[in-house]
């Protein structure tokens, strides 16, 4: 491999393949559109209304089952840029074999988890998929994970080292905290699975012990509302308990969050972490909650909570009420670790360095 002195991205055409035109990765678009010619690629859900500093692309796809076949030749697409950034899923089959092509001139890199997230198992539980996603991505020029994580086992299955970068997953917030705090918090989705009926039994039985809990507020919508709903009515908790439903406004959202002395989430530890500790929040979850590696940013009662037993929630939940100072200080804590290691930018930064990396390989 010959390493060329140049790394000025500003001329280069830049492609991102991608599933959803997520809104919270918009911001580090943004932000990495300013660096080169980007174009964003996604093929399910919608676009966005905001004013974009980098073009968009629809693709239609077919599924089968997990499987996702895109109807263009995602190659011939590829072919009119420089550097292609794709959606690391091996499900997703037009992205996965772009490195087999022998004639390929753009550079090609890969972005995910980087080893199975806990969707349905274990987070970096073994998977018969490991061979073959490190098939796919031995053809690749860079690989870009969400954190440190995965670097280790990359390299103990000799990935080289200099090809292997980290644009920490995370989100935007807004950096005001001037509410006066006075509850606790849920957001996401509600179904079951994500432990909210959990949460919701939790608090019942901390509010059986001390009625004068904090109240908690309830951000999201999904399949399970009316049955939280009903379930809140039952119980005779309409006082305490506020299901406020979906609440995209960032303003507003942001407003709940600078509220809360913890944001609690049994079961579910995605970007939500992230989220709550921008806004100096610490995130209570569970030691094995579904996560994507998110969990990973909470460094147990320093920046937030990683409960070793379910039974352990009702204690946290009445500990909050008696000790406001203390989750007062690990969120003082978790806000400085998100502006230390996990803005927006830190994670724009972490694609551009990858980017930068291949331009040098000739």
């Amino acid at each position: 491999m010959k390493i060329l002195s140049m790394d000025n991205l500003k001329d280069k055409k830049v492609l991102i393949l991608y599933n959803y035109l997520f809104h919270y990765r918009i911001p580090i678009f943004q932000l990495l559109a300013e660096k080169c010619d980007l174009t964003v690629a996604y093929s399910l859900g919608k676009g966005s209304e905001e004013n974009l500093k980098f073009k968009v692309l629809k693709l239609p796809i077919r599924k089968f089952n997990r499987f996702v076949i895109h109807k263009d030749n995602i190659y011939r697409i590829c072919e009119d840029f420089d550097m292609v950034i794709a959606y690391g899923d091996i499900s997703w089959l037009n992205y996965s074999t772009l490195g087999f092509y022998r004639k390929r001139k753009f550079k090609l890199l890969y972005w995910s988890v980087g080893v199975s997230a806990s969707y349905n198992k274990k987070f970096d539980s073994v998977s018969k998929w490991d061979f073959i996603r490190n098939f796919f991505y031995k053809k690749a020029d860079a690989l870009i994970f969400y954190t440190n994580y995965p670097i280790n086992k990359y390299l103990k299955k000799g990935f080289n080292s200099k090809s292997l970068f980290v644009a920490p997953n995370t989100v935007e917030v807004l950096n005001k905290m001037n509410d006066t705090k006075d509850s606790l918090l849920f957001i996401g989705t509600l179904y079951y699975q994500k432990g909210i009926l959990t949460l919701l039994n939790s608090y019942k039985d901390a509010w059986i012990e001390n009625n004068d809990i904090l109240p908690l507020n309830i951000i999201g919508s999904g399949p399970d509302f009316y049955k939280v709903r009903d379930w809140i009515s039952e119980n005779e908790l309409n006082k305490k308990i506020n299901l406020l439903g979906a609440i995209y406004n960032i303003k507003i959202k942001a407003k709940y969050f600078n509220k809360a002395y913890a944001c609690l989430s049994p079961n579910q530890a995605g970007l939500g972490v992230l989220e709550s500790m921008g806004y100096g929040v610490p995130y209570v979850t569970m030691f094995d909650s579904i996560t994507g590696g998110e969990r990973l940013n909470i460094t147990n009662d320093v920046n937030g909570i990683i409960l070793s037993s379910i039974n352990e929630l009702k204690n946290v939940i009445l500990d909050t009420t008696i000790n406001n100072l203390k989750y007062i200080e690990m969120g003082y804590k978790a806000k400085e670790y998100y502006y230390k290691n996990r803005t927006p930018l830190k994670m724009a930064n972490g694609l551009e360095k990858a980017l930068k990396y291949t331009l040098q390989i000739k």
